[in-house]
């Protein structure tokens, strides 16, 4: 059984009170759990119009003040600019606050200007997490503990209180290389994967390379397709009663957002960046220019009527997709809208694949 969530960012157009958008979204998770979704995701980003999600564990103990019942998820928190030790804490906290509902997706990061912002040199994004994963893990699981790593030396630290869940809050990982694809599959972590330009085939790709990884590490065919049975995808979604409906009313919402994306992934100045990352911004940069209206919604929007909707859903479910982070709220669309959006596919999509 496919599981369903919707997925939040806050984001901040010109023109739109951020209280506002804020409060919005904080209504949109009660919908959530009110038309039946099994979860709600939240993500983080920084200092910039692409999303006011600055403190995960803050909007999650929001979430879990205002529902009982769905699971509340991180996807994700970014490593590199947290404290391992005061993450840890807080989102123990906000587990007890959920009573258990929380399942915590974490990320290396891949804004340019968040890591200028928080003087965090770009390039040892990977090494950063690696330690705060394993800061984490032994604050969650040990009594006391010492370490002494690149980035943080502590010793004999006691951190309480320890989360609900045991041994901890289950664990993901944002996966946007084959790198980070092969480092999740060894932790022996669900992926969490996003679709927001090109064909939704790229995720067959990275299925395959997953699974691959969890055979070459010895996994059984039971423990993979439990694996794959978490493996989550952030998609945009928007049904209307027809697709002509659809795409009219979500077009400049969507437009808005493809060029945020631009300014969110790309440095103004690529030369400015560290070498070793100046190559990956620019072949991101030529991908992006590519990117069309016609070509979204030929590969990768599902945007449509219930039954467009469902045939995107259903190509998910064949490539083996376990969890659909479902983002039904982009680029400053109206809450009336995104309120009949979310009623349709609670209402019309959801049950053909419960």
């Amino acid at each position: 059984m496919m599981r369903f969530g919707t997925f939040y960012f806050f984001q901040a157009p010109p023109g739109h009170d951020h209280a506002e958008i804020i409060r919005r979204e904080l209504e949109q998770m009660e919908w959530a759990e009110e038309l039946g979704f099994d979860e709600v995701w939240l993500t983080e980003h920084h200092f910039i119009d692409y999303g006011l999600s600055v403190d995960p564990a803050a909007l999650a103990a929001a979430a879990a003040s205002r529902t009982r019942r769905v699971r509340i998820g991180l996807a994700a928190a970014i490593l590199p600019f947290h404290h391992p030790l005061r993450l840890a804490e807080q989102l123990a906290l906000v587990d007890i606050l959920a009573g258990g509902r929380l399942d915590v997706g974490v990320g290396r990061g891949n804004r340019p200007a968040e890591f200028a912002g928080y003087r965090v040199p770009q390039e040892e994004s990977r090494e950063r997490f690696d330690e705060a994963v394993e800061v984490m893990r032994r604050a969650w699981t040990e009594e006391r503990f010492s370490h002494a790593g690149r980035f943080f030396r502590f010793d004999d630290v006691r951190i309480i209180p320890k989360p609900v869940q045991s041994p901890h809050p289950p664990l993901y990982q944002v996966c946007v290389s084959k790198d980070g694809i092969e480092n999740t599959a060894l932790r022996g972590w669900p992926m969490l994967n996003s679709v927001l330009y090109g064909p939704v085939d790229q995720l067959a790709t990275n299925r395959d390379i997953y699974v691959d990884t969890l055979r070459k590490a010895g996994r059984t065919e039971a423990e993979i397709a439990a694996l794959l049975g978490r493996w989550g995808v952030s998609r945009q979604i928007y049904v209307a009663d027809t697709d002509a409906r659809a795409l009219e009313q979500a077009r400049p919402y969507e437009e808005w957002y493809q060029d945020s994306f631009r300014r969110f992934v790309i440095p103004e100045r690529i030369e400015d960046a560290h070498p070793s990352l100046q190559p990956g911004f620019r072949a991101m940069a030529e991908r992006l220019s590519k990117v069309t209206w016609d070509g979204l919604v030929r590969e990768t929007l599902a945007f449509g009527s219930p039954d467009t909707v469902a045939r995107h859903v259903a190509r998910m479910r064949e490539m083996g997709v376990g969890q659909i982070l479902c983002w039904m709220n982009f680029g400053g669309l109206p809450q009336a809208s995104i309120r009949r959006s979310m009623e349709l596919f609670a209402r019309e999509v959801m049950p053909r694949f419960r």
